[in-house]
C-alpha cells in the first residue's frame, strides 16, 4: 500500500528450459540489508508472491525432467553431507555417475 521506496534491486529473468528447474524464474537481488531484504520479501508476497517450500525446487526440476531419482537423492545428501570425501561422493552422483551406469547397464538387459 505505501508507495516509498524500499531498496533498488537487480531482477534477473531466467527463461526455461535453461533454468534448474526448466521453468521460468526470476531472482531479485538486494542490497542485503536485513531490514530492506525483509520489507522487498513482504512487498513481494503482497503482491502475490509465495514462498517455496523445503525441496520445491528439486522436485520441480525431477518432475520436469532435469533430474533423475538418483541425482535429486544425491542433492539432499549433497546439502547433508558432514565430510569432503562424503561432499565429493554425492557430486559425483548428482553429476550422473551413478545415472550413466545404470543406462549402460540397461542397454545390456534389452
Amino acid at each position: 500500500e505505501d508507495q516509498s521506496i524500499i531498496d533498488e534491486v537487480m531482477i534477473t529473468v531466467l527463461k526455461a528450459p535453461k533454468t534448474y528447474t526448466r521453468e521460468d524464474i526470476i531472482e531479485i537481488n538486494c542490497h542485503g540489508g536485513l531490514v530492506a531484504v525483509q520489507e522487498v520479501l513482504e512487498a513481494c508476497l503482497y503482491q502475490g508472491a509465495r514462498l517455496a517450500q523445503p525441496g520445491e525446487f528439486t522436485k520441480r526440476a525431477f518432475l520436469n525432467g532435469r533430474l533423475d531419482l538418483s541425482q535429486a537423492e544425491a542433492l539432499m545428501d549433497l546439502i547433508q553431507a558432514k565430510t569432503a570425501k562424503s561432499m565429493s561422493a554425492s557430486m559425483s552422483q548428482l553429476s550422473g555417475s551413478l545415472s550413466s551406469k545404470i543406462k549402460h547397464l540397461r542397454k545390456f538387459r534389452r
